[in-house]
């Protein structure tokens, strides 16, 4: 079974957690990144390069991956065939320079002229009629859906939960988007056929095959797909579904003059896509050597050649594995100028946390012998809490205000500092400190333990002994018998990381009277759907994970119509915090337009709302991080991209960066 890694979408969420619940039900440890967790399946080890032949030319770029990826078949503009997907985005970002970036939290257009917006009129909402047994998006379950009596749908002008209506029948009025992408003049296959709006309905037919393994998310929130002439595609969703993203819905091209003549089954094997493929961007494939690198040489007919771009002739791919040693050696010796976060995080901050890791790296760049570039990603690492969990044992966190004495215990800037060596923030609600909508006054609950006990014993947890490392009791805490222990067990993944921060939140609670018994599960476990799951199943009472923040904020993840349950199994809320203000706000996100005003304000209240309640505490985004040499300019690492080689087109090589 292959994996599926998601692109930065909203549409990623439910789809990670069903390709986690489907690995699962195969009896395969999962390994997608979304939702992230630390640790990866064994793969074959890659043969190291032997600088034996001498150094390359000068104007070579040397990329060194900690894994050789499988395959390089993009099918669909939000997956990729075949494990190893990290280290096969980076080379994609050669071989394509788009369609579509994501930059700070913001999309961009690359290949397109423009990225479609409702106010220039490139995108609209068009008055429809639906009627019985036609498709349209249930308001309720967020799925695609055909009409049928009894059934909610969203009347033209409704924009959340509280104007649902119920059909009765005949034919009803209703909205859907249209939305036209043009690509820009002179686009150019590496092989020098023209780029069409063609090869991008293709990728769409590819995408919607059922002999592509995709799950068939936008696909089924699709009415039409198609070209209009040879630089224009319209994508028309389906009535009712109002997407925040709409303006990404352009699916990568595919060169259908290289790839048309197979069938999709055929396409998941074959040489051209998945290890030959023709691509527009700064370079073009000359050479995989299996088990070494993959090498590539400029793109002629790419469409920035005439601004001087890519600044390196020749671009190498090698394969060193996630060995911490060896790759700091190839960095320092010349073998590499650039080790891919595959490299340097998986290898380092994941499975070696010590000073022949991330330590030595800091060490060396503060020595200036080589430079670090990182940003402070997109997923959150968070303490979430079960509120009403599905078993016998008591809601010790249904009280809000234990939950803030937790987070006031918790010293999480210390944790940064001491654990990743200042190398990225603390959150303070459910977006991450740098994205364009994260609300400006929310309040943040600061490292103070003493505010911390004094919040337990205002809601009843009293220190009976008088010895603050051992738990608190509770005398009066609403719903929890009396002389039950303020003591639970918190659920961490596999990996060192997550065992050093475990660690610290637990030590660090102990100094409020709170015990935390650490229990480590396998990412098969700790992602199992409902009714199975640990956590899915609500059967646990704290777990520390991360998850995902994208474009379109992501307040479903604590959303009472996400909480699993047997007619919503793939509910992401697995906390179970429900509240009518904040879900009547996150239904605002989800089911109406981004353009109508009232969209930035539900985005801020779902924000002040978590804030107020704190289903679950954020501890820090996790980093990304590429170790590269000194001389190596333009190195801009995003938190949002799927990629850090987002700008590969524009590093250089220079005396003073």
């Amino acid at each position: 079974m292959s994996e599926l890694r998601p692109t930065l979408s909203r549409r990623g969420l439910k789809l990670a957690l069903a390709a986690l619940a489907l690995l699962a039900a195969c009896g395969r440890s999962p390994e997608l990144d979304f939702p992230l967790t630390p640790a990866s399946p064994p793969r074959s080890s890659p043969v190291a390069v032997q600088p034996t032949l001498g150094p390359p030319p000068s104007q070579t770029l040397i990329v060194c991956l900690g894994n050789e990826p499988e395959s390089l078949y993009r099918f669909s503009s939000a997956y990729l065939y075949g494990p190893s997907s990290r280290e096969a985005e980076a080379v994609l970002q050669a071989i394509y320079d788009g369609p579509i970036d994501v930059v700070g939290y913001a999309h961009q257009a690359v290949i397109l002229e423009n990225l479609p917006s409702l106010g220039s009129g490139d995108a609209r909402l068009a008055e429809v009629s639906v009627s019985e047994t036609e498709a349209y998006f249930n308001p309720q379950t967020f799925q695609p859906d055909s009409l049928a009596v009894g059934k909610p749908y969203l009347p033209t002008g409704c924009l959340d939960s509280s104007c649902v209506r119920t059909y009765a029948g005949g034919a009803v009025s209703m909205q859907r988007m249209e939305v036209d992408f043009r690509l820009r003049e002179g686009i150019e296959w590496s092989d020098g056929q023209p780029l069409t709006a063609g090869d991008s309905v293709f990728a769409f037919d590819l995408d919607r095959h059922r002999d592509t393994p995709t799950p068939k998310t936008l696909v089924d929130r699709t009415w039409s797909y198609e070209a209009l002439d040879q630089r224009t595609v319209r994508w028309i969703g389906i009535p009712g579904y109002m997407d925040s993203e709409y303006f990404s819905n352009f699916w990568s091209p595919l060169p259908q003059h290289v790839l048309g003549e197979l069938s999709p089954l055929d396409l998941l094997s074959a040489p051209q896509a998945n290890r030959q493929p023709v691509g527009w961007g700064a370079y073009r494939l000359e050479e995989w050597l299996p088990g070494q690198q993959i090498s590539l040489t400029r793109n002629p007919t790419y469409f920035r050649s005439q601004q001087g771009l890519p600044f390196f002739e020749r671009l190498i791919f090698r394969f060193i594995g996630p060995q911490a040693q060896s790759s700091i050696d190839q960095l320092l010796t010349g073998e590499c100028d650039v080790l891919d976060e595959s490299a340097v995080l998986e290898a380092l901050a994941l499975d070696s946390l010590d000073v022949q890791g991330l330590a030595r790296l800091v060490e060396l760049r503060e020595a200036g012998t080589i430079a670090l570039s990182w940003s402070a990603g997109s997923e959150m690492e968070r303490l979430d809490f079960n509120l009403a969990p599905q078993s016998n044992a008591p809601a010790l966190f249904a009280d809000a205000r234990t939950r803030r004495a937790v987070a006031a215990c918790l010293n999480r800037e210390a944790l940064v500092q001491d654990l990743l060596f200042g190398m990225s923030v603390v959150p303070q609600g459910y977006l991450p400190p740098d994205h364009p909508l994260q609300a400006q006054d929310l309040s943040q609950q600061a490292a103070d333990p003493a505010a911390g006990v004094r919040l337990l014993e205002e809601v009843g947890w009293v220190d009976g002994d008088g010895v603050a490392a051992t738990a608190r009791q509770s005398e009066g805490v609403a719903g929890v018998p009396n002389g039950t222990a303020l003591q639970f067990s918190l659920l961490i993944p596999q990996g060192a990381l997550h065992l050093a921060v475990g660690q610290r939140i637990q030590q660090d609670l102990a100094r409020c009277g709170i015990q935390a018994d650490l229990e480590v599960l396998s990412s098969q476990d700790l992602f199992e759907a409902w009714p199975d799951g640990r956590v899915f199943g609500r059967g646990f009472q704290a777990v520390e994970w991360a998850w995902p923040s994208w474009v379109s904020p992501l307040c479903e993840m604590f959303a009472g119509f996400e909480i699993p349950s047997a007619d919503h199994p793939l509910g992401v809320n697995a906390g179970g915090f429900h509240q009518a203000a904040y879900d009547l706000a996150c239904s605002r996100l989800l089911l109406g337009p981004p353009a109508d005003p009232t969209f930035e304000a539900a985005v801020q209240q779902t924000q002040q709302l978590f804030a107020e309640n704190l289903p679950a505490v954020p501890l820090y985004m996790r980093p990304r991080v590429l170790a590269h040499t000194v001389d190596l300019c333009g190195v801009v690492v995003d938190p949002s991209g799927l990629s850090p080689f987002w700008n590969l087109e524009n590093l250089t090589r220079g005396a003073d960066c």
